[in-house]
């Protein structure tokens, strides 16, 4: 009785029977559990099946031993738990772990939140859709199985016959006249683009998607997403692209629908690229101090200056501010980072650069969108996006403390000035020491200390910071550039300009050259094509019998006097230029 109570709140029509090889029986429209169960009873069927009810999902497991599937229904039962719902157990039969989870969840976001967590232990385990399958239709608890005949029921079907009319209870009202539904989201209207579609590479990408697509598939979409952005598509023309089934990159999008991607992707792409646009982003250093490099450099000392030896913190973190104040002024989606030009503005050396760039790409503060290769000219380089999760708006409120142009040798003083704008109030020696990414030691050497000292001098010197009677604070006011600075400067300047110049004047003598030997190579097959044909057709006629010969060359005589005269001499240019060709190729 409690099973067939429990069947009456769980199932609904559709109904319909099926044999003990699982194949559907042909019977009239059901559309009673009551009914299926008098043609089981008449021998005209071994079981049969219903369709889940509304607030009503249900997962069938068939592991290859009881202890893996047992395990994988832990997870999905505590899950159900987690969000509220009411739930039974049963084995399906036909041996050890094989079974079945039938679960009530008040809301669709709930039901989603499920889905995604059986997908989440599907692909954790590496198991097929078949062996933990998402169903909307089962055989109701009281049917028996169709090839035992047995009818398994769960142990604690009573105790679940009771609690489900009263969780049922809780539920949020609804009206059949106006059925609920979820709240429309409406797309944001990006900022007016002209339409250039994005290159090969770009939709080769989205086809076959590499590995960090899948290290974290929802930041993948929204930079490809942004892209689309970027690239003038609307809200419309990018949902199409995501329909489309032949762009793996966008399978969690369109896994999820419309509304989960306007959500969560398309407005947060546009707010990403377009708050970022250099006609709406404040140009002065302020503006992109608050905007991106300060919330860049808070987020990147709480995640992940632990990672980073004592030695790489400080030039790495210049190298950083100059790469968010790049962003802040061009885009923080698919921008080009040329080494030469972060030489130039923080004078670190092409291996710091090259190591840092590295570091931020493997920790996954940056995204590599494009890689340099040869084919792409002399002023191209890779293009990378920037991880909006890695971002720390605290420090919206601070003030930037000075320019990243290159300073006398010293490590530190970067991350000293930084120290200073995101903690203000005067700091002792000390107090730096610790703030600002030093050896961690709780009582500092005296020769720990001259570092930051050496560092505070150059701030010194700069005008950026100053001494007072309680510790160093900022002044303030502009980087003061010295002799020294402008010096080296025009000396960076100098030699970036020398190696550019370099590598474009080899670059071009490199595809002059390249093009030479394809024009030579693609002649010399072309020789070699057309004296393979030469060949075939003189065996070809010299297999013909004399009379068949003779008739041809009629034949062609009668077709060649009918056509006009500048047909004669085209034709009469083809053949000489196809002996030429084999000649040629026959030699080589």
């Amino acid at each position: 009785m409690a099973a067939l109570l429990l069947d009456d709140l769980l199932f609904a029509a559709p109904v319909f029977c099926i044999d003990s090889r699982n194949s559907k029986v042909v019977t009239g429209r059901l559309k009673f559990l009551s009914e299926a169960a008098e043609l089981v009873r008449s021998g005209k069927a071994a079981s049969y099946v219903a369709t889940l009810r509304e607030n009503v999902v249900a997962v069938d497991i068939d592991g290859h031993d009881d202890a893996w599937s047992t395990s994988a229904l832990e997870h999905l039962t505590s899950r159900v738990d987690e969000l509220g719902g009411w739930y039974v157990t049963r084995r399906s039969g036909g041996g050890a772990g094989r079974w079945h989870l039938i679960a009530c969840l008040r809301s669709q976001a709930a039901r989603d939140a499920l889905k995604v967590t059986v997908d989440t232990v599907r692909a954790h385990w590496g198991a097929t859709a078949r062996q933990i399958d998402w169903r909307r239709t089962l055989r109701p608890l009281s049917a028996p199985h169709r090839r035992t005949g047995r009818v398994d029921l769960p142990a604690s079907v009573e105790n679940a016959a009771n609690t489900l009319p009263s969780w049922a209870m809780n539920m949020p009202g609804y009206d059949r006249r106006r059925p609920s539904t979820l709240p429309k989201e409406t797309p944001t209207t990006p900022w007016p683009r002209r339409l250039c579609p994005p290159d090969d590479e770009f939709w080769d990408r989205l086809r076959n998607p590499g590995v960090d697509y899948y290290v974290d598939r929802s930041l993948s979409e929204l930079l490809s997403t942004a892209r689309l952005i970027v690239a003038g598509y609307g809200a419309d023309a990018a949902w199409q692209v995501v329909c489309d089934s032949q762009y793996r990159g966008f399978a969690r999008a369109r896994q999820r629908g419309h509304r989960w991607w306007v959500k969560n992707t398309w407005n947060a792409a546009v707010e990403y690229v377009d708050s970022r646009r250099g006609c709406r982003t404040g140009k002065s250093p302020t503006d992109r101090w608050k905007s991106l490099t300060g919330p860049l450099l808070v987020g990147v000392r709480q995640k992940l200056w632990a990672r980073w030896t004592p030695a790489t913190r400080h030039s790495r973190e210049h190298i950083l501010a100059a790469i968010g104040d790049r962003m802040a002024r061009q885009g923080t989606a698919c921008r080009p980072l040329p080494e030469r030009d972060l030489e130039l503005d923080t004078g670190k050396s092409r291996t710091t650069i090259r190591d840092a760039l590295a570091a931020f790409t493997d920790s996954g503060l940056l995204v590599r969108t494009r890689t340099y290769d040869q084919s792409m000219g002399p002023k191209a380089s890779h293009e990378f996006s920037l991880n909006l999760l890695a971002l720390d708006f605290r420090a919206e409120k601070t003030d930037p403390p000075c320019s990243h142009s290159p300073a006398p040798h010293s490590r530190s003083w970067y991350s000293l000035a930084t120290t200073l704008a995101l903690h203000p109030g005067p700091h002792t020696v000390t107090q730096l020491f610790h703030l600002s990414g030093y050896s961690p030691t709780p009582r500092p050497t005296r020769k720990q200390l001259e570092n930051v000292e050496t560092g505070l001098a150059v701030l010194e010197r700069l005008g950026v910071a100053r001494r007072s009677k309680e510790g160093w604070v900022l002044t303030g006011r502009a980087l003061r550039e010295t002799q020294d600075m402008r010096k080296r400067k025009a000396t960076i300047e100098e030699r970036v300009e020398k190696e550019r110049s370099r590598f474009s004047r080899v670059w071009e003598e490199t595809r002059e050259r390249l093009q030479r030997r394809w024009e030579e190579q693609k002649q010399r097959a072309l020789q070699k094509r057309a004296a393979a044909l030469q060949r075939h057709r003189e065996a070809w006629w010299m297999s013909l019998p004399e009379d068949e010969r003779k008739s041809r060359r009629e034949e062609w005589k009668r077709r060649f006097r009918e056509l006009t005269p500048a047909q004669r001499g085209a034709r009469v240019a083809e053949l000489r230029e196809r002996r030429y060709m084999a000649r040629l190729g026959a030699a080589a």
